[in-house]
């Protein structure tokens, strides 16, 4: 079973490697409750602000919510693409800040039961994209099951999603032995969400990746922190992110460094006119 899943994991990532494929991120973490989604559609808006175009792959199969954060009120999901209903093309919604995005389905049971195929049809479905985006993020469930696990592998690098709680960074380390066992080449990064300060984060996460590289001779990339700021929740049950509502606050500069750190470009931020222009160029915008 492991070799067949590995198998099309591989295939997958084959099919990414062809000219037009974008680069396809999994968000994933240890355990719910640490700020995956929220992240993930904040970093998608702070990439399109910088002139990245991206797409945000509700992966949370059966139990979406990307949807309701980016203010839309979904018709059309993945199991209307597995149904044959739809295209996957024909369910790409817009949500804030025109970011596109894909529903993983509320409440829909076999969705939550997907097998290996099913997950390889939708996988391939988004890479096959007429207009996939220049970057995928694909929000996945919170835990280790095989289905997170193979979206993990087929993704170009999956960024694993924490915070400094000990429960949660013991969930953290698990996801990434798991993937390690699997694959030890794949890219992993972390970032440490709702911490107090800088402090605490940059010291929770030298130790997370000391533990890391000791035990499973593993380098795993630190992109960086967000600290904690309750208008994150607020802006959730206002169904408006906080790049939005508050695009100069602490939260927002953090993602914003993220987001740099994560396509390797210098934080300037008097370059933002030049980052949009050169995205552009790169990827064929007008």
């Amino acid at each position: 079973m492991i070799e067949t899943n590995l198998d099309q994991a591989y295939n997958l990532r084959q099919m990414m490697s062809k000219s037009r494929n974008p680069k396809i991120i999994t968000v994933a973490s240890g355990k719910g409750g640490v700020g995956k989604s929220s992240f993930s559609v904040n970093l998608a808006l702070a990439l399109s602000a910088m002139g990245v175009h991206p797409m945000v792959v509700d992966a949370d199969f059966g139990l979406a919510n990307i949807d309701v954060m980016l203010g839309v009120a979904s018709r059309y999901n993945v199991s209307h693409f597995l149904s044959g209903e739809k295209t996957l093309e024909e369910i790409v919604q817009t949500g804030h800040g025109g970011v596109r995005f894909i529903s993983g389905g509320s409440g829909v049971m076999e969705l939550i039961n997907m097998d290996d195929q099913q997950l390889q049809d939708v996988l391939g479905g988004i890479i096959s994209l007429e207009n996939p985006a220049d970057i995928i993020i694909c929000d996945a469930g919170a835990g280790i099951t095989e289905n997170i696990v193979q979206l993990i592998l087929a993704s170009t690098e999956t960024v694993i999603v924490t915070t400094p709680e000990p429960t949660a960074i013991l969930d953290a380390y698990a996801l990434v032995k798991t993937v390690v066992q699997r694959d030890c080449t794949h890219t992993l990064d972390i970032i440490m969400n709702k911490c107090d300060n800088k402090e605490e984060a940059n010291r929770v996460l030298d130790g997370f990746l000391n533990i890391v590289s000791r035990y499973m001779g593993k380098h795993v990339n630190a992109l960086g922190f967000v600290r904690y700021d309750r208008a994150v929740e607020e802006s959730i049950k206002r169904q408006t992110p906080l790049m939005l509502t508050q695009p100069e606050g602490l939260v927002a500069r953090d993602i914003k460094a993220i987001a740099h750190n994560l396509l390797n470009i210098p934080i300037d931020p008097a370059s933002s006119g030049r980052l949009s222009r050169f995205f552009s160029r790169v990827f064929g915008r007008n």
